[in-house]
């Protein structure tokens, strides 16, 4: 390799490690959101969630622009509206329900919370004050039903994770985070009367938070 080969690459290196240094962060952070989930449909079952508020703890370090990671947890109502969208009076509709069951004619809803685990990779640039970022991750959502005259279940379901968003650090060590996150999960079946459609939904979640670091 030539001499002046030698230098770029010895000065391109320093430089990257300069840069790295003076991005390093590690922060914890809290967040609001508001779930914003799709409905689904599939094995004779609709399935429709209920938007809801929840909150967001992150707690996340950042090496450089294209290696930091995190690990969060979320919590968050998760109500549930099942239904056979094909009863109608004239087939296979009960309006009184057979024993032991609701009426078919009519939403049988779950109540229900849900618990969010996750870890991800987060790739990140500090621009002055701001940095903006992305991130990509898998995780587990864990469903627990509410107290129901029905059987129900509680779901524990892979979930995987991405979104994007900016710090802004308004004074030394504390900032303001906005970000919109997106999950995607299957169904969860709470219900025994009704099956699970089986089909993936996505569940979005813009949010707004404040940070700490360290």
């Amino acid at each position: 390799m030539k001499i002046w080969m030698q230098g770029a690459f010895v000065v391109v290196v320093a430089a990257a490690l300069c840069g790295a240094s003076a991005q390093a962060q590690t922060d914890v952070a809290l967040s609001g959101y508001r779930t914003i989930t799709s409905s689904s449909s599939g094995s004779g079952t609709k399935q429709t969630p209920t938007d809801s508020e929840g909150g967001l703890f992150e707690l996340r370090h950042i090496r450089n622009p294209i290696i930091g990671y995190e690990f969060e947890v979320s919590f968050n109502p998760a109500n549930e509206s099942y239904i056979n969208p094909n009863a109608t009076l004239s087939n296979n509709c009960y309006p009184t329900g057979p024993t032991g069951t609701p009426p078919t004619c009519q939403p049988l809803k779950v109540s229900g919370k849900a618990t969010q685990f996750g870890v991800n990779w987060v790739f990140s640039k500090k621009i002055g004050n701001l940095r903006p970022f992305a991130l990509g991750g898998i995780g587990l959502m864990i469903t627990v039903p509410g107290s129901s005259p029905y059987s129900v279940n509680t779901v524990v379901r892979p979930d995987f994770i991405y979104g994007g968003g900016a710090d802004w650090t308004f004074v030394p060590h504390f900032g303001f985070r906005v970000q919109v996150r997106g999950n995607m999960t299957k169904a969860p079946n709470l219900s025994d009367i009704y099956t699970s459609t089986t089909k993936y939904t996505q569940i979005y979640e813009p949010m707004a938070g404040i940070y700490y670091r360290f």
